[in-house]
């Protein structure tokens, strides 16, 4: 079996949108290299310079990433969307206005 026919049996029942602005601009472009991934499947070799220019992109993109984007990145992995790996809003308030929240995991003696 081909990998071209893997591409084919794989596809979703109901593609998937989501405005790609609001996406980062890392995550971006790697959705980008996946397309061009199909293309070169699709069309051979015409691809490549462009794959090839996006992947030295992708590198330089991850390298001159700060510390405080990966922070934030990390942190929005963990939303209530992220089932298992949800955080307890109870125990994280990220409103400095207020004042740090109490700790609420052990019991204060």
């Amino acid at each position: 079996m081909t990998l071209m026919s893997d591409v084919h049996q794989s596809r979703p029942a109901k593609a998937e949108t989501v405005d790609a602005d609001s996406l980062p601009l890392i995550q971006r472009v790697e959705r980008a290299l996946l397309l061009l991934a199909y293309f070169i499947e699709l069309d051979g070799d015409v691809h490549l310079p462009l794959f090839e220019r996006l992947e030295a992109e992708l590198v330089e993109l991850k390298r001159r990433e700060t510390t405080r984007d990966r922070a934030r990145r990390l942190l929005q992995s963990y939303s209530r969307e992220g089932g298992v790996k949800a955080i307890e809003c109870k125990n994280l308030n990220l409103s400095s206005s207020d004042g740090p929240s109490p700790y609420l995991g052990l019991p204060v003696l």
